[in-house]
Parts: C-alpha cells; sequence; structure tokens
C-alpha cells in the first residue's frame, strides 16, 4: 500500500487538518509527472520545496504536537492531584460505593487521556514517516543536484518527534495512577503487589517471570561496559558450542535469527503499533550453518498487557524446508521423545506447540524476509540465573526476501541464502549486494531480572548504577526484527519505529550531566510512589538523589572535587559543621595560621598557568564560580554522621612516581628550550645583518626579548611541575598563559614587521614612479603581464609573431602633460557614465597613471584573451585555438542559451553534467555550447577563432588483437538493464565477475586477476579499439539510430553489434566515472582516450541519460525501451513547428498528437526515433534529425520531394509548398536573412519564397572561402582596388576569383592565424600598449547619437528586400550520392539577394562564405576609445552606391580614435596631432544598420559580396568602442551596428 493511502486512512478525525500535507508535497514535487518531463527542477523549484516542508509542514506539525504533549501533562498532572485526596487504604475494611464511583470516573478520565496518547504516538509517528519518505522522494527524484534527507533527519532529531522520550513520563505516571486505582477497586495492599515498570518488558521463560531492560552502547564505550560487567559477573561459555567441540568454544559466539513475514509485512505492523498479541517467528542458529549447529524455531507472543512468552523446538536443518511448506510435522522428533520416554504431556506439549507454529506459518503466509547476524557476549553467575546480561556486538541486517521475482535475494525454492551460508561468510559482509545489507551502528545491551514476589522489583545497585550512567542509552522496545526492516525494507512500509531518530544524534553524553538527568528521573518517579504508596497505606519507595555519579565522573566534577580538596584545610574540618569537635583556642590559633598557609599556597597555585593570575574572576564557568565561592568562605554544611577526613587516601603512603613522569616534565623544557634557540638564532641573523636597515634592526631586538622569554618560562614551568608532583597535587598541568605571550609577541612582530616595511617603500617609491607593468583586468585563467610591443609573445614556450598590427602611442607622451591628485594623492574623476570627453573637471592636456585609467577608460569593458591547446596524440602542427572574455562585471555573455534554442543536445561535456565552462571541456570540436551567438545568425568570438583551428584527420585505430566474448542479445540487455542502478563499484569481486565472465577475457586471470578499475578500464579500450566496430567520428556513422531502427532479421546481425558495442562503452563510463576514481585522474584519462571511443563513450552518456529498457528477449522485434525525453522534445518539436510557420501545421501536429498517444513516435524514421529518444551525439547532426523528424510526420507526399535532407551537406535550405524557404544557419543565405526570420534548433526561418525552386525542393548553396595568404583588409582592399565595375553591381565574378569553394560538409574558414589569436589581448587592450602614464588627449568618447537611430527610422526606411534569387551552378561539384538517381540529386545553387533602395533594384551575389561574429556585451558604457583604433562610420545605405572608392575609405587615410573619413557619426573630435597612416595601417568600417531589419540584411549581404565577416553590435548591449576593439582582436575591418530595442519591424 502506498504511504498516501495508508495516511489517510490512518488521520485521526479531529486532528485531520494537523497532519503533514503529503499530496500537496508530492504536488510541489511533481512526482505525478514522469522523469521525462520538459520542465527542468529549478532552483526556484527547490527553494520553494524546502520551504514548505521545512518551515511550514514541519514547524506546523512539531508545534501541534508540543502543545497536545502540554496538554495531556497539565490534565495528568491534574488528575495526579485529584488522586492525592484519595484516604489510604485501611485493611480489612472495603472501599464505600462513593469512593469507588469516584474511582471509575477518575479511570474513565484516565482512559481518555490514554487514548489521546496513543494517538498522539500514532500521529508522531505517521508524520515522521510521511516526512523521510517525502524527502526520499525527493532524493530520488531530484537528487543529481540537491539532497536533503540528511537535513530532514537532523530536523526530526533535533524535536522530541517520534521519540519515547517525550511520551516516558506520561506513561510512566499513567501507570502509577492506574496502578493505585485498581489496588483500590480490588482491595489490595501494596505488601502484595507492586506498580509496573513502563522501561521494562515483562517476559516468561520456562515459567520464570522477568523483566527485561534493553540499551544501546556506544563502540567508545564498550569496553568500559564489559569490564564493568566482568567485575560483578563471569562471562557465560555457550554449552551448544562447547558440545560440539568447536575450536572456538571460548569465543564470543556468532548468532544467525532468520525471521519471517509475508509480503504486507503484517507482522512488522503489528508490532510497530504494538498491538494486542503481536506475535513474531525466527530461526536461530550458533556459529555457521555450515557446521551442521542447531537449529532453533522459535515463535514470541506480545499480550494486552504487555508481557511475553516464547515457545521454541529444535529442528535439523534438513527438516526446515518440509516443516515451512507443511509437508513435515515433526514425527520423528516426537517419535524420539515417546522412545525416551518423556511424559505424555511433554509429548503434547511440543506436539501442539510445532502445530501452532506450523499454522501460524500457513495463515499467515509467512517466509523468511530478514536476518539479523551478531556476535554475543554474555554474563551469568553459574546457577544463578537472577541476573542475565547480554550484550550483542558486530549487528548486520540482510534482506532474504523474494519480493523482488524477478531478482530475488534468496532463492525461492531454498529457505535460506545459499551464497552467505555456503561461503561462511562473515561480518561485515563485503561479498554481497551492499544495498541488501543494513549494519548497526551500536551494540545492543540486554539485562534481564528474574522476579521475586517476596522482594518487589528491587534491582542489585550496580545495575542501576550501570542503568543510570552515561555508557548507556536507554531503548526500551528496541527490536532487531523491526529494525532490520525498517533500515532494508523503507520502501515497503509505511509505519517506522520511534527510536529511528535516536540513530541520528551522538548518544555519547557527559558523565556528570547523564547521570544528574536520571537522578532527576528516579527522584521524580520515587516522589510519585510516594504519593502511591500513602494511599495504599505503605511506603513504595525511600530513593534519595545522590551527589556523583558512581560509576564515572566528568571532567567538570573531577576539577571540582580537586579544587574542593585544595581549598579545604586536609588536617582540620570545616567550622560550622553539626559534628565537628569544639577546638580549643590555641588550637584554633594554630589551624588559622595553617589554613592562611595553605589558602596562600593554594592561591600561588591556582593561578598557575591560567588567567587568573593576570585577569581575576576573568572566567564565568561554573568551575570558576565555585572556586570563588570557597574563597568567600560560602561553603555548605556536611549531612549529620560525616566527618570531613584529615588526610587525603592519595596522599598516605610513600612518594612513588613512575619515571616517566619526570621524563616528561623534563622533555617539554627541552621543547621550550628549542624553540628559544630557534628564536634566538633567528633574531641573531636578523641584527647581524641588518647594517643599516632599522626595520632588520628592530625585528633582530624584538625577537631577542621573545626568545628570552621563552627560556626563562620554560625554566618557571619545569620547576612548578615539579613541585606539583612532588606535593601530589590534583591541579591541572596545563599552562596556556607562557605559548599566548609567545604566540601574541611574534604576531605583532610580524605585523610591526609589515607595517615598518610598507613605509619604508612608500618612502623609498615617493609615489613618484608607477609600477612599469599593469595586470589586465579581462584576463581569466589566471593573470597575466601584459608585455610592450617589442614583447608580443603570451606563450612563455615560444616567440609569437603576427603580421597585426598592434595599437601604438603619439611621440610626445613623455614630454607634456601634467598629473592632477587630489587631497589624498588620488586623481579626481566622475565615476558616473562618461557623456563627455575629457570628463568634467578634467584637461585634455592631463595624464592618468593606471589606476585611474582603468576605473575611468577600463571600467567594465570585456578584455579579450586568445588561448591555443596542443591536440593528445598530435603532432604540434595540430592545435585547438580558443578564445575567452571577461571583466564585463557581469553574467552575460556572447552566446545563445543553450535552451531557448533548442540546442542541448548538440553539446556534450567530457567530465561531469551540465553546460560546459570552457570551450574545450566539450567532445565536439569546436564546442556547441559556445557556437550559436545571441543575435539570429551570428556565432560566438569563440567560435569564429575555433574555425582557424587545426584538427587532425581521424586516424583509425590499431588492431589491438584483443577479442571480447561471445554474447547473446538476451544478455545484453540484462547486462544494460543492471547497469541502469549503477555499478558495483563497492564489490570489487561483483565487479570483475560481471565483466569477464561474459564479456571480456582475462589474459592474467591465474596469475593477477584485473579486479582493480585501472586495469578493466585498460581492457575495455583495448577492446574497443578494434577496426570492426563502428565508428561514430565518422560523419555518416553519427545518426545512431539507423544501426537498430530496423528490427527485422536482415539487420539483426548490425542491431547486435550496435548494443554489444554500446554494453562495452556503458561498462567503460560508469568504470571512468566510479565514485572511488578520482576527479584529476578522470579528467586526465578522458583527455588521452583515443576520440573513437570518446564517441563511444558519448553515445553511452546519452544512453544511460536518456533511455530506460522495460522488455527485452532473445531478438530485437522483443525489445521494449522507455525515453526519458519523449514529452520533452515533443514539446521542442511543436514549438519548432509553430515558429517555423509550417505550411502544413495542423494536419502535422494531429499525426504528432496520434503517434505520442499510440507510442509510435520512435517508428517512423531512425532521424525521427534519434530525436524523440534523445540518442543524439554531439555535433552538428541535430539540426537535421528536428527538421527530418517534422517532415516525416508532416502526412503531405509534397514532402516526399525532402528525402535527401542530410547533415553531409549542412550549406542548405529547401522550400516547401511555396510557401516559405528554410536554410540552416550555417549557410550563407541563413547567416543573410537570420535579422528577418527566426534561429532556433540551427535553422532560420520561415524565409520569403524563392521563385527559382519548385513547389517543394532542396536547394544546396555554392559559396567561396578566403584565403588565409594575406590579412582579410588586403584581400578587401585589393578586390575594391581592382573592380572595374560600378556600384550596383556583384562585385568580381565568381569564375575569376581563385578562391576555393566551400564544398561539401567545409564550413566558413576563420581569417585568424594562430599569432593572432595569441596575441589578441595585446592588439585589442583598452588603455592602448603599456607604459607609465596615460595622456586624456590619446581617447575619445564614441557613440551613438539617439537622433541617428531616429533618422533611420524616418529617412533611412528605404530599404527593402525585392527577391531571392538561385542560379543553379551549371559547374557544381560532383554529388557523393552515387545511389540517387541524377533528378532526384539536390542542385546547387549560387545565391544572390535583390534590394530595393529608395526606388532602385540593388543586386549582391552572396559568393562568400562569411561569418557574423556576435559583440560581446559591456557595462557601465559608453567607453572611451584609444585613437590608435582607426574606424570609418558609414551609413548601411551608402554600401551598395559606394563602389569601388568604400576600398580607399576602408584602408586609406583618415580618421582616428574618435571618428574618421567618410560619413562620421561619432561623437570623437579629431586630435591637433593624428598620426599619419602608414602601409600597416589597419582601418574598421562602422555601418549604421539601424531602423528595419532589412538594414541589417544589406549590410551581411554586402559582406557576403565582397568576403568580409563582420562584427554584429547590437548598441543596447555593447557600446561602439568595445564593438571596434573586439574586431581589432577577431582581425575583421567591419562592424554592423544594430539597435534591437528600438527595432520596430521585427516580428516578434
Amino acid at each position: 500500500m502506498r504511504f498516501g493511502k495508508t495516511l489517510r486512512q490512518s488521520i485521526y478525525p479531529p486532528w485531520k487538518d494537523k497532519y503533514i500535507d503529503y499530496a500537496k508535497l508530492k504536488s510541489i514535487l511533481r512526482d505525478d509527472r514522469p522523469d521525462d518531463e520538459d520542465e527542468p527542477w529549478t532552483e526556484e523549484d527547490e527553494n520553494k520545496f524546502c520551504d514548505e516542508i521545512f518551515n511550514t509542514q514541519l514547524e506546523n506539525v512539531a508545534q501541534f504536537q508540543e502543545e497536545k504533549v502540554r496538554e495531556l501533562r497539565q490534565r495528568v498532572d491534574t488528575a495526579f492531584d485529584k488522586l492525592k485526596d484519595l484516604p489510604p487504604i485501611e485493611e480489612g475494611k472495603p472501599t464505600s460505593d462513593t469512593t469507588t464511583k469516584w474511582l471509575r470516573d477518575l479511570e474513565g478520565e484516565l482512559d481518555n487521556i490514554t487514548n489521546e496518547v496513543k494517538e498522539l504516538q500514532k500521529y508522531s509517528n505517521l508524520n515522521y514517516t510521511g516526512f523521510l519518505k517525502i524527502v526520499k522522494k525527493h532524493d530520488r527524484k531530484r537528487g543529481d543536484r540537491y539532497k536533503i534527507r540528511p537535513i530532514m533527519q537532523v530536523s526530526l532529531s533535533k524535536r522530541p518527534f517520534n521519540s519515547e522520550q517525550a511520551y516516558s513520563p506520561l506513561l510512566n505516571k499513567l501507570s502509577l495512577m492506574y496502578f493505585a486505582i485498581r489496588q483500590h477497586l480490588e482491595g489490595n495492599t501494596a505488601a502484595e503487589v507492586f506498580p509496573p515498570d513502563p522501561d521494562s518488558q515483562p517476559e516468561t521463560h520456562n515459567g520464570e517471570r522477568y523483566t527485561a531492560h534493553k540499551f544501546w552502547v556506544h563502540p567508545d564505550n564498550l569496553l568500559e561496559v564489559k569490564t564493568y560487567i566482568l567485575r560483578r559477573l563471569p562471562a557465560l561459555v555457550y554449552s551448544e558450542l562447547s558440545s560440539k567441540g568447536m575450536d572456538d568454544a571460548n569465543e564470543d559466539p556468532t548468532i544467525t535469527s532468520l525471521y519471517f513475514d509475508n509480503k504486507n509485512f503484517q507482522l512488522y505492523n503489528e508490532k510497530v503499533d504494538r498491538e494486542a498479541e503481536a506475535s513474531s517467528l525466527r530461526l536461530r542458529w550458533y556459529g555457521q550453518l555450515s557446521a551442521k549447529p542447531e537449529i532453533f524455531l522459535e515463535q514470541k507472543n506480545v499480550h494486552e498487557n504487555g508481557t511475553s512468552d516464547e515457545h521454541k523446538f529444535a529442528i535439523k536443518e534438513k527438516y526446515v524446508k518440509p516443516f515451512l511448506d507443511g509437508e513435515y510435522k515433526m514425527e520423528k522428533s516426537i517419535q524420539k521423545m515417546e522412545r525416551k520416554g518423556q511424559s505424555a504431556g511433554d509429548v503434547s506439549e511440543f506436539k501442539n506447540t510445532a502445530d501452532e507454529i506450523q499454522e501460524f506459518i500457513r495463515a499467515n503466509k509467512l517466509e523468511p524476509v530478514m536476518r539479523a547476524n551478531y556476535v554475543r557476549t554474555a554474563f551469568q553467575k553459574p546457577g544463578d540465573d537472577r541476573v542475565r546480561i547480554a550484550i550483542d556486538t558486530d549487528i548486520a541486517f540482510i534482506r532474504e526476501d523474494t519480493l523482488d521475482r524477478s531478482r530475488p535475494c534468496r532463492d525461492p525454492n531454498e529457505w535460506h541464502r545459499l551464497d552467505i551460508d555456503n561461503s561462511n561468510m562473515t561480518y561485515p559482509f563485503k561479498n554481497i549486494n551492499q544495498s541488501e545489507v543494513s549494519r548497526f551502528p551500536y551494540a545492543v545491551l540486554e539485562i534481564k531480572l528474574k522476579e521475586d514476589p517476596a522482594n518487589g522489583r528491587k534491582r542489585p545497585t550496580w545495575i542501576q548504577d550501570l542503568t543510570g550512567s552515561h555508557l548507556v542509552h536507554p531503548a526500551p522496545r528496541f527490536s532487531k526484527f523491526v529494525q532490520g526492516v525498517a533500515s532494508l525494507f523503507e520502501d515497503y512500509v509505511n509505519r517506522l519505529p520511534f527510536w529511528l531518530s535516536d540513530l541520528d544524534i551522538d548518544i555519547r553524553k557527559d558523565p556528570q550531566v547523564a547521570f544528574e538527568e536520571e537522578e532527576e528521573r528516579r527522584v521524580q518517579q520515587a516522589q510519585n510512589e510516594q504519593v502511591v504508596g500513602s494511599l495504599l497505606g505503605t511506603k513504595l519507595s525511600s530513593y534519595k538523589g545522590a551527589r556523583s555519579s558512581p560509576v564515572a565522573k566528568s571532567y567538570l566534577a573531577e576539577r571540582i572535587a580537586a579544587e574542593n580538596a585544595t581549598l579545604s584545610t586536609p588536617l582540620s574540618g570545616r567550622s560550622g559543621g553539626p559534628s565537628q569537635p569544639t577546638p580549643t583556642p590555641g588550637a584554633e590559633e594554630n589551624t588559622n595560621q595553617q589554613q592562611q598557609q595553605q589558602q596562600q599556597q593554594d592561591s600561588q597555585r591556582r593561578d598557575y598557568g591560567t588567567l587568573s593570575s593576570v585577569f581575576p574572576g576573568f572566567s564565568l564557568s561554573k568551575y570558576a564560580r565555585f572556586r570563588r565561592a570557597h574563597a568567600e568562605g560560602v561553603n555548605g554544611d556536611l549531612p549529620a554522621g560525616v566527618v570531613e577526613p584529615t588526610e587525603w587516601i592519595k596522599n598516605s603512603g610513600p612518594l612513588q612516581i613512575e619515571p616517566k613522569v619526570w621524563l616528561a616534565n623534563e622533555r617539554t623544557f627541552l621543547k621550550w628550550q628549542h624553540i628559544c634557540i630557534l628564536l634566538g638564532g633567528l633574531a641573531v641573523s636578523l641584527y647581524t645583518a641588518a647594517g643599516r636597515g632599522t626595520v632588520a634592526e628592530f625585528m633582530g631586538i624584538g625577537y631577542i626579548l621573545v626568545a628570552v622569554f621563552t627560556g626563562c618560562w620554560g625554566y618557571y614551568t619545569l620547576h612548578v611541575r615539579r613541585q606539583m608532583i612532588i606535593a601530589r597535587s590534583g591541579r591541572d598541568f596545563d599552562n596556556f598563559l607562557g605559548p599566548l605571550v609567545v604566540s601574541v609577541a611574534l604576531m605583532g612582530a610580524l605585523v610591526v614587521n609589515l607595517v615598518l616595511a610598507w613605509r619604508e617603500a612608500l618612502r623609498r617609491t615617493g609615489g613618484d614612479d608607477p609600477p612599469p607593468r599593469r595586470v589586465s583586468e579581462g584576463d581569466v585563467l589566471g593573470s597575466s603581464h601584459r608585455r610592450r610591443r617589442s614583447e608580443p609573445n603570451l606563450d612563455s614556450s615560444a616567440h609569437v609573431s603576427s603580421d597585426r598590427r598592434r595599437p601604438r602611442r603619439s611621440g610626445y607622451v613623455d614630454s607634456k602633460g601634467k598629473r592632477r591628485e587630489g587631497s589624498g594623492g588620488r586623481p579626481h574623476y566622475d565615476t558616473g557614465p562618461l557623456t563627455e570627453w575629457p570628463p568634467s573637471g578634467m584637461s585634455s592636456r592631463e595624464e592618468l597613471t593606471l589606476g585611474p585609467a582603468m576605473r575611468l577608460i577600463a571600467r567594465g569593458v570585456p578584455a579579450f584573451r586568445g588561448h591555443k591547446k596542443a591536440i593528445p596524440h598530435a603532432s604540434e602542427q595540430y592545435y585547438a585555438l580558443y578564445a575567452t572574455a571577461a571583466g564585463n562585471r557581469g553574467d552575460d555573455t556572447d552566446a545563445a542559451n543553450l535552451h531557448d534554442s533548442m540546442v542541448q543536445l548538440m553539446t556534450l561535456r567530457l567530465l561531469g553534467s551540465g553546460q560546459a565552462t570552457y570551450p574545450w571541456e566539450t567532445l565536439e570540436q569546436p564546442s556547441y555550447t559556445f557556437c550559436f551567438g545571441k543575435r539570429p545568425g551570428t556565432i560566438t568570438l569563440n567560435h569564429w577563432v575555433s574555425m582557424a583551428s587545426a584538427f587532425p584527420p581521424t586516424i583509425a585505430l590499431r588492431d589491438p588483437g584483443v577479442m571480447p566474448r561471445e554474447i547473446e542479445l538476451y544478455h545484453i540487455f540484462e547486462r544494460l538493464k543492471s547497469l541502469e542502478r549503477g555499478l558495483e563499484d563497492d564489490d570489487e569481486d561483483l565487479m570483475y565477475k560481471n565483466l569477464y565472465r561474459r564479456l571480456l577475457r582475462d589474459p592474467d586471470k591465474y596469475l593477477g586477476p584485473h579486479r582493480t578499475l585501472d586495469k578493466q578500464i585498460t581492457d575495455l579500450i583495448m577492446v574497443l579499439s578494434r577496426p570492426d566496430w563502428i565508428d561514430f567520428t565518422n560523419t555518416r556513422n553519427q545518426v545512431a539510430t539507423k544501426f537498430i531502427f530496423d528490427t527485422s532479421e536482415a539487420n539483426a546481425k548490425t542491431y547486435h553489434k550496435f548494443f554489444h558495442q554500446l554494453l562495452l562503452s556503458v561498462e567503460l563510463d560508469a568504470r571512468i566515472n566510479s565514485k572511488h576514481h578520482m576527479t584529476e585522474a578522470k579528467e586526465k584519462l578522458l583527455t588521452q582516450i583515443p576520440p573513437t571511443i570518446q564517441w563511444d563513450l558519448a553515445l553511452a552518456r546519452r544512453w544511460r541519460e536518456n533511455i530506460r529498457i522495460e522488455n527485452y528477449g532473445d531478438t530485437p522485434d522483443q525489445v521494449r525501451l522507455r525515453f526519458k525525453l519523449r514529452k520533452r522534445q515533443v514539446k521542442m518539436l511543436k514549438r519548432f513547428t509553430q515558429m517555423m510557420k509550417w505550411p502544413n501545421l495542423a494536419d502535422t501536429l494531429d499525426n504528432l498528437r496520434y503517434r505520442e498517444e499510440t507510442s509510435s513516435l520512435d517508428t517512423i524514421s531512425s532521424h525521427a526515433m534519434a530525436f524523440f529518444t534523445g540518442l543524439v551525439l554531439p555535433g552538428p547532426t541535430f539540426p537535421f534529425l528536428i527538421m527530418n523528424s517534422l517532415i516525416d510526420l508532416d502526412p503531405d507526399r509534397a514532402t516526399d520531394d525532402l528525402a535527401l535532407l542530410t547533415h553531409i551537406h549542412p550549406n542548405c535550405g529547401f522550400q516547401y509548398r511555396n510557401s516559405y524557404t528554410y536554410w540552416t544557419a550555417t549557410s550563407i543565405v541563413g547567416k543573410v536573412l537570420a535579422p528577418t526570420c527566426h534561429s532556433v534548433a540551427g535553422w532560420v526561418g520561415p524565409a520569403r519564397p524563392c521563385v527559382d525552386l519548385a513547389r517543394s525542393q532542396i536547394a544546396r548553396i555554392r559559396s567561396r572561402r578566403l584565403p588565409l595568404s594575406q590579412p582579410p583588409l588586403q584581400q578587401s582592399h585589393q578586390r575594391h582596388t581592382s573592380s572595374s565595375h560600378s556600384a550596383g553591381t556583384t562585385g568580381t565574378s565568381a569564375s575569376n576569383n581563385p578562391t576555393p569553394l566551400v564544398g561539401v560538409g567545409v564550413p566558413g574558414c576563420s581569417t585568424m592565424t594562430t599569432p593572432d589569436v595569441r596575441t589578441m589581448a595585446e592588439r585589442s587592450d583598452p588603455l592602448g600598449p603599456p607604459t607609465e602614464v596615460f595622456p586624456v588627449q590619446e581617447y575619445a568618447l564614441v557613440t551613438v547619437d539617439p537622433d541617428d537611430v531616429d533618422s533611420y527610422y524616418d529617412s533611412h526606411d528605404l530599404v527593402r528586400i525585392e527577391m531571392l534569387n538561385l542560379r543553379p551552378c551549371a559547374d557544381r561539384p560532383s554529388t557523393t550520392t552515387s545511389t540517387a538517381t541524377e533528378k532526384s540529386v539536390p542542385t546547387w545553387f549560387d545565391a544572390s539577394l535583390q534590394f530595393a533602395i529608395d526606388g532602385v533594384s540593388w543586386p549582391l551575389r552572396l559568393t562568400y562564405d562569411v561569418s557574423f561574429v556576435c559583440a560581446w556585451p559591456c557595462s557601465d558604457g559608453p567607453h572611451p576609445l584609444f585613437f590608435d583604433y582607426v574606424f570609418t562610420r558609414v551609413g548601411v545605405d551608402e554600401l551598395a552606391m559606394s563602389g569601388s572608392n568604400l576600398g580607399d575609405t576602408i584602408t586609406g587615410a583618415g580618421g582616428g580614435g574618435g571618428g574618421g573619413g567618410g560619413k562620421d557619426k561619432g561623437k570623437g573630435k579629431s586630435k591637433e596631432k593624428t598620426h599619419q597612416p602608414g602601409p600597416d595601417d589597419e582601418r574598421v568600417l562602422v555601418v549604421d544598420a539601424f531602423g528595419v531589419p532589412d538594414n541589417e540584411v544589406l549590410a551581411r549581404a554586402w559582406c557576403a559580396n565582397w568576403g568580409l565577416s563582420a562584427i554584429v553590435a547590437d548598441i543596447g548591449r555593447t557600446c561602439m568602442a568595445c564593438a571596434i576593439r573586439e574586431a581589432y582582436a577577431a582581425t575583421l575591418t567591419v562592424v554592423i551596428l544594430v539597435d534591437d530595442s528600438r527595432d520596430m519591424g521585427r516580428e516578434d
């Protein structure tokens, strides 16, 4: 039964609104939804759940429970006060009718209180179980990031929740009141009976009555408890073992108890609920079962009055199974008893016991469910059973059930686990599944006392002292059976025992505190019993509290006792005592003198090593207050008849001191002298080497003084401790004053040294010589010093040269200008956003030092840095390039959100889960985590840089010659199913067996088996390196589901091979990510694994994260899988379809809904199967999976013309039903048209239709790449200057341009080189080249005037896209689809866009495969721009009409850091002295593309026509200066400015 149903059935109606709202918590947890639900569990969801369960539900339940306990306590006290008015029983005189009626009414009131106490206990138990159940659901469903079960356990343990301690006082008082009332009603006297003890359990053994007391013992206290008991009772040697003649008969025996229950755990629930006539059944034997021990079948019955009895008989092992099955009636044992001549009564009793137990098993359908294994140490006097004590240690509970028929813990045909008993397995049972064993952390102490009606319940004093000490923790109703079931079958039971909360706390206590609590309890109980005794006419208890624990004293108690011995006069008693003799005047005078001398000596000893000698009355501890009270003469009187001793026992006899005491004192003295010598040597060295340095001289003198004090203090401690040893002083030897003084002196000397050294440094520098170097705020992964132009290399290993120009400074920087500084030596400047340059109050002739320059110019700017990383297993000519940025003081980046852009499955982090932090952390390279920019059709700066990487070609792995074992399909899925629960890395033998029994062959099986993780990982890598496996690095194999989509007999071999390879990969991935594998080792291993194996691991990761096996068999058609991402992927496809405005939207969504309801989404096609299952390899395949899934779901026959859409040809698009065209984000058409479309899942659309295409047709786009032989600016200039076309032409013909084509699968290329990447930070520094001062006049504030932006909406709204033209390529490259007919092969096209500008048509050919980089955002802008970052600013409408003159404008003279030639819309002003451009000058063209999206499309088309990649900057997120600097960092020549916040033309 589920817990929610149990909770509803068990609610007490008057309190129905006070229970845990389990349904609400499940709703917040979203437990009713499957694991593949789309909505992720966020931080906000976690906070909401935790706030509800901890701050609302738990607080409400705890508050109500406390209020009810308080209310019940008041009602019990009121009833107890009424009982005090009852007259005592007079022997022989019956109780009057009035008194009888009054007692009956009081008994009825007690019954009501008792019922409410029972309901409150059930209430606490239900809510306690509910809280643990719901947090377990939370951790299982959301535990990958948040685990709150330990927090809940701690919270429950801090409250009196489901704890016996909260109800024991009530039950004790109620039991006494019931006892008194019944004695009155029955007319008995107290001499005949004695009250019950709720803290014990009455038991009956062989007709004798015992009271059992149970306790927990912490392992730290176990030895002390045993030795305490051994002083009173001898250890018991078990006759069961000695009779067998076992060698270890003198050792403590191991006992195994096999407990029975049914699948509903009926017996467990009865014991937890404390129902009347609750029973338990177990098989018990001593030692190992292989030794043929005597087995006992025992049934224990608990009756309604709380007593219990036990019925048992011995049975041989071979008869256990027949007896449990009802096939054997113990006939042979009965016949044996008759042959021995036993009485008919004994035989009949034995037969009845066997029949009753057998019927009990049959009626309740009992079977073994759990075994308890423990080592028992027993104590008992031979022949005397009045006191029996047993201590059980090494307690382990092991599952023996067959609840899971598919994976039973025990063979259903056996009555016990053969894997444990046949192998003689012992504690701690490491060779079995660790989820099937639970180890109890404490030892269990059980004391059984025989009841004697003549003496009542009088216990031995030493038993009372032990049970009331700190050594044991009371657990009156503890049961091994209940504890084992609760710990192993928590998912199967809806009731948990009350003592579980005590397992989450430390049961160790301070001895004195434990003793005081026990004394308080006993005194209260004695007072209650005295009241009851007065009612019965006798005195039941005369207990008086003791002063200290008789078992052990706490540290505080020992300190107080030692202080008493020191403060009191050892040769005379205290004055004022009633039993002291009156001293004579002379004796009194001598006594006073002795007391004064003794007090003076005690004062000196008391002050030794403490702060009291420095700060009198410093301590506020209980010990200090007690000492001061003695010093003031406030002493308590001794009890009558007690005389203070004249001499302490410790001071009697000859002085005997062990040599180690003297040696310890001398060793301490030598340690102090060692410190003295070290400090002295350091002081002399400093003073000698000081010379004229005052700081070193001062420190030398200071250390000399500390060294002198250290030597003196060591001698002082030696002398004082020697006197204390001789005087047998009971005082402490600690002396923290000396170490404290030495530590403070050394710390003070270091502080003084720091201050003086700092002042000396300031005096020497005088503030005139700033440091020659500075550190950029934008450096990431460790700060690095900026270098001057003569030191361009960022890599210490090699000198890097670059053709790119670094920023230069003018020649008059150091000759003119002056600094302005405030009163504190710091310059004044405005910290708000800049609106003018120079800022208000600052002259253009001033110069800034490094700190003010960083705060004024570089605050909030992104600083770019390039990285070059070697590729493992490749030569130096292959490398990977990356770019990072930091310093913009925000979390915003240039990368698109993976969830919003629907590309989560395009990337995979090598180590760990979640999104990668750096681009080199992903498997696919370049990384798709940092690929798509925030703006449509753009990429990130990192992706632009990564395209310049030199990746090695895939090299086929050498055949290692290691063959895997042949394995059937059924066993493959069986192992994959078992791995869903995780790797058995806690059991080395099981892990070895699972790998080498069916999958691999161990070559060193007999000499050195491969049991360790590293050897198993090596073997798996060797096997997966075979060339006959599927190579997922091959682009054609990266749609992995094509190997398993066909489940027919024809594809059975490929199907089997795929899953065989998958199983080996999952085994390898599980071992690499084992919890026993260090993180550093994982990182190193994953980087060294060959790429082929890495892609196998990627497939394994996708399988483990997204797919579960529901059913499997011997053939592929019997396999049934469950897809965790199915619902999320369906929602994603719906959203994708709607955003793309799919022409046949309604029919497609209807078909999708039908397929989802019939669970046939994975049977549409291999692409659809990959998309809906989530079995997607990272990389560029995902966009084609989602689009092909949409096409396959569309029932229109027109989609047949789109069947050849494949990721092998990524630069493509298609037209569907003459409605819209759709283009990949990697094609030049998609990049250019993106501002007018949506860009999601790697697709751009819906775009305008094309008349050059059929109604439904695929189009592959041909475009060219730029060569890397020269910088793009020079290439651009050469094209401009060599072109003879007038404005409005499409540029140089493709046939005349020798640049290569972007052919099949070849992406656009970056124009960056390795030196460019390494010098990126130097070439884009916001402050310019490093220098000592930074003149204000070298910077200008470049901004975009809002009026200029408005003007584009008014006067520049003249650009419109007329049409998209596609011209078939006559000389197209040969196709790679050899099996298709010529008609079915998609056609290659040259693309062009035709614009209408002010009524005139302007065609632009999309000749080059250029890229558009999304600009990094900045903060605190706008920022000043260094004068050497040269740019020219033009309007978008001037591009098409510029002709060849624009090339001269880009690379020619004019312009500077605040403006330039052409159309100067910046606010920067030209300088008085301008650097004349030279042949190495670079200029950035800034294009204003504000207004309608067609303006931005025009700018992008112009770039594609001329082969210029560009930075696209949204001025709402970044400033113009930062965009220009990023263009210099990326070696780009064009910056396109847009304003999304003002763009009203784009469809949202």
